[in-house]
């Protein structure tokens, strides 16, 4: 018997410009709560704090821009201490902070980076310095909104979730950019989850002591590490992923203790599961493609990670004998554990010596007595593996819709993973990296996803309800398609189109195209693409039905 369920087709041409709505230039502080709407574009010129007490509300699906100024004064929103930002996007209307000169049509790519400055949330939580606080990287220091830090360790500056920050990090001056995004002294209290930084000139996060956790966040392409921590930074981390572009990008983690002093307290010490890491290329050109490094005493606790085709090293702690403590003293009290990861192809060969390196970064000090980066990682205990491939679906370093992070069946990184803590942040798995072999958390709502790097069945089995998005641009509307089916054999289905079927099987048909939110526009896509698949593989997709049924 054939098994049909076929919702209406709903095709709609609008005319986008007469659904836009206003530019609205922002260039002055925020001093009394708002909210930012979604059928507006706003438009910071210049650096825009939102000051103590004040909240900024910002709707799902809000595209805000950042003007190009010169580099001194780079437009930038800041949010002060005490200030609170209520960003809630959503995998299909997901907060976009971009540069002015983007099209959000595919018009800037992952080359065009440092065109504004970048997102900045300071809070009132302990930093290792001593004084307690500090001015934020990026930012003058004649600056009084520009300082962060305190004693509140549950501080909570708000919510910053399913937000996309693109072609940031603008020069300031000599190895002085801002990152994608900065967060200074930001507390437990505040909820990071869900972001994209894509394009950025620095790093893709950094922070700089606090206590705020971090759940699914992206670094793509960015000209610096991946992500950063600095000042007694203790938050938790989980579902990371870092992609590096084939001629820029450093460590996969620059991990700092303390600054000054480099031995004071609290201790660095964040607990990361779940990162996949993919660096420029173990034989490419960018010969500062790294893993991670531990210096300036950090301590931190890595597990479940996946760390592949990195030109240089796998992992890096430093001996500092100038310094009363360091991170070869952390790791020896226990205050590093590096466990139940992946380490899979990089360019410095496959020895341990030269994968995980144990040097004393003082300038003419004595050499460390034993490698014991080498003796940790390579311990049985830890149960760490080495030139082991991944065997992720498939690494694309190019705009071409073939990046598919996800895990081949039959993985070994499908094994052993450890259990973390149980203690209401943190997710159970069973596997290793951001990603298991269903779908990809990513897809729907990153610039990756939408700007057509992501492979599209990489999207299938997620949870997120994600659209698969190409084609940005078009005038033509599609909404409100979905259809499963069940062919027997023989017979023919005409669902808007026609599908012939030589055996009985289960597909799925769909139309996808970039959403269009941003203009008001709900559950409506332009310039759809049909595509079918059977299970999660796509087997055909626009009119060109030819592959195996």
């Amino acid at each position: 018997m054939k098994q049909l369920k076929l919702l209406p087709l709903l095709a709609t041409l609008v005319a986008p410009a007469a659904l836009l709505g206003a530019d609205v230039l922002v260039n002055a502080n925020i001093t009394s709560s708002r909210t930012w709407t979604k059928d507006n574009t706003y438009i910071l010129d210049g650096r825009v704090f939102v000051t103590d007490g004040v909240t900024l509300t910002i709707e799902a699906g809000t595209v805000i821009k950042g003007k190009a100024r010169a580099a001194q004064d780079a437009s930038a929103l800041v949010i002060a201490r005490g200030g609170k930002i209520n960003a809630s996007g959503t995998a299909a209307a997901p907060i976009v902070f971009t540069a002015e000169a983007d099209n959000l049509n595919g018009n800037l790519g992952q080359s065009d980076r440092g065109l504004w400055g970048g997102v900045v949330i300071l809070g009132r939580a302990r930093t290792n310095t001593a004084s307690g606080q500090g001015n934020i990287e990026g930012i003058p220091t004649t600056e009084p909104l520009g300082l962060y830090g305190g004693s509140d360790d549950n501080d909570n500056s708000g919510v910053f979730r399913y937000v996309s920050i693109r072609h940031a990090g603008s020069l300031l001056g000599p190895n002085n950019e801002l990152n994608g995004l900065t967060m200074g002294g930001v507390g437990a209290g505040t909820t990071i989850e869900y972001v994209e930084v894509f394009a950025n000139a620095d790093d893709g996060f950094e922070w700089f002591g606090g206590t705020v956790n971090g759940k699914y966040l992206v670094s793509a392409f960015n000209d610096d590490d991946a992500f950063d921590w600095d000042e007694g930074y203790r938050g938790k981390l989980q579902f990371l992923f870092t992609i590096q572009d084939p001629s820029v990008g450093n460590h996969a983690f620059e991990s700092d203790g303390g600054t000054t002093p480099e031995d004071g307290t609290p201790y660095a010490m964040p607990t990361v599961y779940n990162y996949t890491a993919i660096g420029s290329g173990a034989t490419g050109a960018n010969a500062l493609s790294i893993g991670p490094i531990f210096r300036d005493n950090t301590g931190g606790k890595v597990f479940n990670s996946i760390f592949h085709d990195f030109r240089g090293y796998a992992w890096r702690i430093e001996t500092e004998s100038a310094q009363r403590e360091d991170s070869s003293k952390r790791l020896a009290a226990g205050d590093i554990v590096i466990a139940n990861n992946l380490f899979g192809t990089f360019g410095v060969g496959t020895t341990a010596t030269s994968l995980f390196l144990a040097p004393n970064a003082t300038s003419g000090g004595p050499a460390p007595t034993s490698n014991y980066t080498v003796e940790h990682i390579t311990g049985a205990a830890r149960q760490n593996r080495i030139n082991t491939d991944p065997q992720f679906v498939n690494i694309s370093r190019a705009r071409d819709g073939k990046l598919d992070p996800r895990l081949k069946t039959g993985s070994p990184a499908l094994l052993g993973a450890a259990t973390p803590p149980n203690d209401g942040f943190f997710t159970a798995t069973t596997y290793l990296g951001a990603f298991t072999t269903a779908g990809n958390w990513a897809y729907g709502w990153t610039k990756l996803g939408r700007d057509g790097y992501f492979d599209a069945a990489s999207a299938q089995g997620g949870s997120t309800g994600a659209n698969v998005v190409v084609n940005s641009g078009s005038t033509t509307k599609l909404s409100n398609l979905s259809t499963r089916l069940t062919l027997v054999q023989g017979t023919t289905a005409f669902p808007g189109f026609y599908l012939n079927g030589n055996q009985t099987q289960t597909v799925m048909i769909r139309a996808v195209g970039p959403g269009l939110a941003q203009l008001g526009l709900q559950n409506i896509v332009a310039d759809p693409v049909m595509e079918l698949f059977s299970g999660s593989t796509k087997i055909g997709e626009n009119d060109d039905w030819s592959g195996t049924q």
